[in-house]
């Protein structure tokens, strides 16, 4: 399992939360530690291109987790995706060049990539307070949810 928190939000460890979380739930109480890894996640857009003659950066090489959650594995799978299907028609090809490779970069910032920088923008427009109210919530969940 693993928890993620915005650092300027968090009141207490790390760990207190994770241990409320379980306490939520006992049948999580059965399982046990095995790590503790903490981290941070690149959260924001890309400054400049994700892919180069021979490259395609996905996931959180690409700045692909959503700046409002922090969450990214699901923009990853998707950009993984379009990077696949970038490369099998790269190889069909034999053109692995940095013009050709564009196109997923294309893909990504037409896509999922938009929501990205219009979630950038309001998490600079608003505080992380602001960001934690009901209201900021309920009006921009169903937006902030990447497809």
């Amino acid at each position: 399992m693993r928890i993620g928190l915005q650092a300027n939000l968090a009141t207490l460890p790390t760990a207190e939360y994770l241990r409320r979380f379980i306490a939520k739930y006992p049948f999580l109480e059965q399982g046990s530690p095995v790590a503790l890894i903490t981290g941070n996640v690149p959260v924001g857009v890309a400054r400049g291109d994700i892919v180069g003659d021979g490259l395609m950066l996905i996931g959180d090489a690409a700045r692909q987790a959503d700046p409002l959650t922090g969450g990214g594995i699901a923009n990853a799978m998707h950009a993984g995706r379009l990077a696949a299907e970038v490369a099998v028609e790269a190889v069909h090809r034999a053109d692995n060049s940095k013009d050709f490779l564009e196109e997923y970069q294309r893909r990504w910032r037409q896509g999922r990539g938009r929501k990205m920088e219009r979630n950038h923008r309001l998490k600079q427009r608003f505080s992380a307070a602001q960001r934690a109210t009901p209201s900021f919530l309920r009006a921009f969940a169903v937006s902030a949810v990447g497809k």
